[in-house]
């Protein structure tokens, strides 16, 4: 077996998950799920803020539920994620996650390598964050487009990692790559 570097585009397997490359970020390979794992609420609260990444009820599951029956934390790095909303409001400021979404800028960023899913992927992006509007999160529909959908309502759950590329071999079997 060869041990090799990941680049963009290029998938591997994580404990029998497929993920995608998405960039490497100071040596380290942040990814995104290759299937949307399941369809999930962004919070079980409908209220002001439940658009709030950092409150949410997602958030929970994924680094901690999700986290301990399928990662090892000594293969990732905590990220930080930026929850600006879509109208540039920053007041949620910034929340640190071993697992997380894509925000809306990332998922512009990256685009090219993000798969369509055949429903829409939550982000993590707020649509707004002022009293009264602050039910809205962005979502990514099946042809690509970014919309705007209740908290309340539930969509693709498609997680993005950042792995540790020095507690990692990535090896290749010929086939496929597996970690």
């Amino acid at each position: 077996m060869i041990e090799i570097k990941l680049k963009p585009g290029m998938k591997f397997k994580y404990k029998g998950i497929d993920f995608i490359c998405l960039d490497v970020i100071n040596g380290n390979y942040l990814a995104i799920t290759a299937e949307c794992w399941c369809e999930k609420r962004f919070n079980d609260e409908y209220k002001d803020g439940c658009n709030n990444w950092e409150k949410s009820t997602l958030r929970r599951v994924l680094n901690e539920n999700v986290l301990e029956d399928h990662f090892n934390t000594e293969h990732l790095i905590t990220q930080t994620s930026d929850l600006v909303a879509d109208n540039g409001d920053k007041a949620y400021g910034t929340c640190e996650d071993y697992i997380t979404l894509l925000s809306c800028e990332q998922y512009r960023k990256y685009r090219d390598y993000v798969p369509l899913f055949e429903e829409c992927m939550w982000t993590l992006t707020p649509w707004r964050c002022d009293t009264g509007n602050a039910s809205g999160v962005r979502s990514v529909t099946p042809t690509g487009a970014i919309s705007n959908y209740n908290a309340h309502s539930s969509h693709g759950l498609a997680p993005v990692c950042l792995f540790n590329s020095q507690a990692l071999r990535v090896e290749y079997s010929g086939v496929r790559l597996e970690v």
